[in-house]
């Protein structure tokens, strides 16, 4: 795994003081052209680089026949020609100093073709021979929009006028990027945007960084299409928890292509829209569904300070928005407290009778006719401190009288430490109104209600992460040689070395051998099914339970091959294994398995045979430490039934918790040789819990140092 590109080594690139368009034109539409147009506001010096323009000046900015004579050396360059021309370009202008280039040029791997992939891959070793960063290729620029910097080829930058402060735009689709940017246009603060493209040599997880280290960026807001190697995430993650600020994340591409049905419950349980968003969870990155909310949750985070409550307040005008508020509240899960005694007095000494001095508040119509009574409550309610962040809902624009609502709005939040946010809900979309939300540092503007308080949960979510300990360490198992499929017993035995909990076992290859073994362990028992070619042993009558003496253990045993010559009259048969009858208990499913990008991938849920009938799971990069595997538990729908649902006596939690961690590390040890592990069920008690049937695949690969160095770099400690 690549280490992140430092900011040092990318500030020449993506934050320059001199730039050379490599490819301009006269034609004020070519990209090279409309690339100098957007340097109008730019204060450093732009060069354009064309022979057939050598000595002339081309849309206000000089033009030279050559890179080499360019009179300065360039921090950063755009070079926009055709595919064939950008080789010599990049060797032309690493000899001249410059600081990396942006490549507009399609027509590499994203065609397809092997020949243009393998194009692209030697243009990036060369770049990263010549230690000259590239942007792209195939993608639309960066704007640094601090410097006035529009080092791309869209039009009408200069229409751009936001804050240059606030959130830093990733994205990988170009368009998508500029889409965001065009927020600046509105008055929202925006101040710096990348776009990845091919990401030939500087991907996404390289620029976020970058921005991380930007004083004006607050917020990033990233929008992923795939990376060569999702764990790169998890080391920006942790860079984004040191700095101090947060990453909204947008999967874009969310089809679980890669959960084919596999041998155990896990493979029809750990989808790839799973995997991610787990990955995205551990890196300690807040991820949206939609595309609508990536840049409104960003800006909000980019302005509230951390909550200094957990509830949310609501002033309003209309009964009926106070309503729909308290609903989608009450949908995210939120808190919705009553005002303190003092807070109450101070509403009910201003709202007429026909208000409502609770939360919401409902000021009434009377707020149009008396800008006191509004001050008052909205300090009122800002100043209780149970309340992380007021919302004001707008039910009517008036491009007049709306700007100058926000002017009042502002100082009482920034004075009250905390966020308002404007819950937009007139259709008068567009104007001076929401502008001057857009702007102002301490208002958070949203044009969908629920879309607000999805953000607020995130915010207060985010603040409430605890740091946790690392992960339990598990040597390298000693694996069997080349692919195989581990029966129940060799795998039980793995886990059993890795320190989990596993119940006694013998194995019996007839019926006569079935009976000594249940007498030496002691009645009842259970018989299993033996062999490696049937996964789900219930669905052949593989299982017997609660055998209560000799008789009933034969006529189990013969039950059992019945059924398996019957339904899988293929497989291979050692015979059975014979097992203590476990007290009942809650059943766990622990699950993991090999994902393709994210590397050993734990699952946690509802066991038994129910699993795949619920579906109630929690994914988590392995390993997991014991409290992050409790957190885990506590987040699945089915937590109640482990808590002493009804009555019933509360499992083991902290036992149940160091099994998963326990588990999650055996996995991750095993390294790139893992397909699947599973332990369906974990029985769990109040005095502990057992693994009562496992299952462990295994491919041929054998893993590589490098591999087992990436591995123990994400046992390093995490939030929860």
């Amino acid at each position: 795994m690549d280490p992140l590109r430092t900011p040092d080594s990318l500030r020449r690139l993506l934050s320059p003081r001199s730039i050379a368009v490599v490819g301009v034109s006269a034609e004020p539409t070519g990209f090279g052209a409309r690339t100098v147009q957007n340097m109008a506001g730019f204060d450093g010096e732009v060069w354009g680089v064309n022979p057939k323009y050598a000595g002339q000046m081309l849309h206000g900015r000089p033009c030279v026949a050559t890179v080499a004579d360019i009179p300065g050396t360039p921090d950063s360059a755009v070079i926009a020609l055709p595919r064939t021309g950008v080789l010599a370009a990049v060797e032309a202008l690493a000899a001249k100093g410059c600081g990396g280039a942006v490549l507009y040029a399609s027509g590499y791997g994203e065609t397809d073709l092997p020949e243009r992939a393998e194009e692209e891959e030697a243009l990036r070793h060369r770049a990263r021979a010549l230690g000259f960063p590239l942007l792209g290729a195939n993608c639309l620029g960066f704007v640094d929009h601090v410097r006035k910097c529009g080092a791309t080829f869209m039009p009408d930058y200069a229409k751009m006028t936001g804050p240059a402060r606030g959130v830093g735009i990733v994205s990988q689709s170009g368009a998508m990027g500029y889409a965001l940017m065009q927020a600046a246009e509105r008055g929202f603060a925006v101040a710096h945007m990348l776009t990845a493209g091919n990401s030939t040599d500087l991907d996404v997880c390289d620029l976020a960084a970058f921005q991380l280290a930007m004083p004006e960026v607050r917020a990033i807001a990233l929008a992923v299409e795939g990376v060569r190697d999702a764990r790169r995430l998890l080391l920006l993650g942790e860079q984004a928890r040191h700095a101090g600020k947060p990453i909204v994340v947008l999967k874009l591409g969310r089809g679980s292509v890669g959960a084919a049905a596999a041998m155990s419950h896990t493979g029809s349980l750990a989808g790839a829209t799973e995997a991610w968003s787990a990955g995205f969870k551990r890196a300690g990155m807040l991820e949206v569904e939609d595309f609508d909310a990536l840049l409104e949750t960003a800006g909000f985070l980019a302005k509230a300070p951390p909550p200094k409550g957990r509830g949310v307040g609501i002033v309003t005008p209309s009964g009926g928005a106070g309503i729909m508020a308290a609903d989608h509240a009450e949908f995210a899960g939120l808190e919705l407290p009553q005002p303190r005694p003092d807070t109450a007095a101070t509403l009910r000494a201003s709202i007429p009778e026909f208000g409502s001095p609770r939360n919401p508040c409902d000021l009434t119509a009377q707020v149009a006719t008396n800008p006191k009574l509004f001050e008052d409550c909205m300090e009122a309610m800002l100043a209780d401190d149970q309340y992380a962040t007021v919302i004001f809902p707008i039910v009517y624009h008036n491009p007049a009288t709306s700007p100058s609502r926000m002017h009042t709005l502002d100082p009482m939040a920034a004075k009250a430490g905390k966020p308002i946010c404007i819950m937009w809900m007139s259709e008068s979309l567009e104007g001076a109104g929401p502008e001057a939300a857009d702007a102002a540092p301490h208002l958070a503007l949203f044009r969908s209600t629920r879309r607000m308080m999805d953000a607020i949960r995130l915010w207060l979510e985010h603040h409430g992460a605890a740091l946790e300990q690392a992960a339990p360490v598990v040597a390298a198992p000693a694996l069997p040689h080349g692919e195989a499929t581990l029966m129940e017993a060799e795998a039980k035995a793995l886990f059993r070395a890795a320190g989990l909990p596993v119940g006694e076992e013998r194995r019996a290859a007839d019926a006569e051998a079935a009976v000594q073994a249940a007498s030496a362990i002691g009645f009842p028992v259970v018989l299993k099914l033996d062999s490696p070619d049937v996964a789900h042993k219930t669905e052949v009558g593989g299982v017997q339970l609660n055998l209560p003496d000799a008789a009933a253990v034969r006529a189990a045993f013969a039950r059992i091959m019945e059924g398996v010559h019957a339904h899988a009259p293929g497989a291979r048969v050692a015979g059975v294994l014979v097992q203590r009858m476990e007290a009942r208990g809650a059943e766990l499913i622990l699950g993991a398995r090999r994902d393709p990008q994210w590397g050993t991938m734990l699952l946690v849920g509802l066991g038994g045979v129910q699993a795949e009938l619920w579906k109630d799971v929690a994914m988590d990069v392995a390993p997991v430490s014991p409290a992050r595997a409790e957190a885990m538990l506590r987040g699945l729908k089915s937590w109640p039934l482990l808590d002493g649902f009804r009555g019933a006596p509360p499992v083991d939690v902290a036992k149940a918790a160091e099994a998963i961690s326990r588990f999650s590390a055996f996995a991750a040890a095993c390294g790139e040789r893992l397909e699947e592990a599973e332990i369906n069920p974990l029985l769990c008690r109040p005095d502990g819990c057992v693994a009562v049937d496992g299952l462990l695949r295994l491919s041929g690969a054998q893993q590589q140092p490098q591999a087992k160095r990436e591995q123990a770099e994400l046992e390093a400690p995490a939030e929860a």
